[in-house]
């Protein structure tokens, strides 16, 4: 078994080999994925390795910094202690890493003398002798009902069933998450967006995706949800709530209250159609204090928290960029016991 898991970005594999070879050259035994032996499932495997590794080194670059792989990988290192980051160009960590001090490998050229390259292996090896840590258990936990921001009023969110449970895998999962979002229609009008704040007469009557000739917003959100499902999967994570769905025109925003407990590993995930190219995740606690965020460009943020006390959270869905409005969008959460 790999003491070690290194993770990086596919555009950096040759630096990753380089820090691999050059970590097995000073004794430690490190995991890199191009050793997953043929037959066997990638995801299983790496999660068996995330949970046994007693160090996991990411190697932050212009790639691994926008890699939501990468990131995952790293929050679960970061989450167990045993994360021991190395920058390997002029990047800056993504949010949430930069308290957790890294090595600089930027410059760094295979040379085993170099004083940072030295002063990596030795923090490398303290973290491989020592003895691995067990998860502690943790109760299911509940989400709360959603509900819209005053600046997002114009466009309502549509929240999913009101009882919330465990949904075990990634399909059932998918499942959940398409009967939640089956309210997902076409693009309104212009004259419907001026008065989708007000009351009509089938104004919460599901409405079924366009068909034949119009756009499968539905089929968009889900798409892009399983791009990043499959990580958290592996990592053993699973959805603990039904998906939150609705609408937002570009510069507004919705809000959705969450309760996390103690003891609690969690992620949310936001999704947005293919019009969107860019949603932002932020997460309060009960004094509107910012916990986490993603407010990277992209249109699938996760933000991460393993809450100290049990209570009430909020999580804003930020619509900065929707070129045909309003752009619809989802919320999903997934929890696991925290890793000790």
């Amino acid at each position: 078994m790999a003491d070690v898991f290194l993770s990086y970005a596919r555009e950096d594999a040759a630096r990753a080999e380089q820090v691999a070879r050059g970590l097995a050259e000073s004794g430690v035994d490190v995991f890199w994925d191009n050793e997953i032996p043929p037959g066997t499932t990638w995801a299983d495997y790496i999660e068996q390795k995330l949970t046994q590794c007693k160090a996991l080194i990411v190697l932050w670059s212009e790639h691994s910094t926008k890699s939501q792989w990468v990131r995952e990988e790293a929050r679960m290192g970061r989450d167990k202690g045993v994360l021991i980051p190395a920058m390997i160009d002029a990047c800056q960590a993504p949010f949430g890493f930069g308290e957790v001090q890294a090595a600089n490998l930027a410059g760094w050229n295979g040379d085993k003398d170099d004083p940072n390259w030295r002063r990596f292996v030795e923090a490398v090896v303290r973290f491989a002798q020592a003895a691995p840590q067990q998860p502690a258990p943790v109760q299911p936990v509940a989400a709360v009902a959603p509900s819209s921001s005053a600046q997002a009023a114009a466009a309502p969110a549509r929240k999913g069933p009101p009882v919330w449970v465990w949904i075990a895998g990634a399909v059932a999962a998918l499942v959940v998450v398409a009967i939640g979002l089956a309210a997902i229609g076409g693009k309104n009008t212009p004259q419907q967006q001026a008065v989708a704040g007000q009351p009509q007469a089938a104004a919460g009557a599901p409405q079924p995706p366009p068909q034949q000739g119009g756009v499968d917003y539905q089929q968009q959100i889900l798409d892009r949800l399983g791009q990043v499902e499959q990580a958290f999967v592996a990592q053993g994570f699973q959805q603990i709530a039904a998906p939150v769905s609705g609408q937002l025109p570009q510069g507004q925003f919705a809000s959705v209250p969450v309760n996390l407990q103690v003891g609690g590993d969690y992620r949310i995930i936001g999704v947005c159609d293919n019009d969107c190219s860019d949603l932002d995740l932020v997460l309060y606690d009960e004094n509107n204090n910012v916990i986490s965020q993603d407010n990277l460009t992209d249109a699938t943020p996760i933000v991460s928290v393993a809450p100290q006390w049990t209570g009430a959270f909020t999580v804003n869905a930020v619509m900065h960029n929707c070129t045909v409005q309003p752009c619809y969008y989802a919320l999903v959460l997934y929890g696991r016991p925290a890793q000790q």
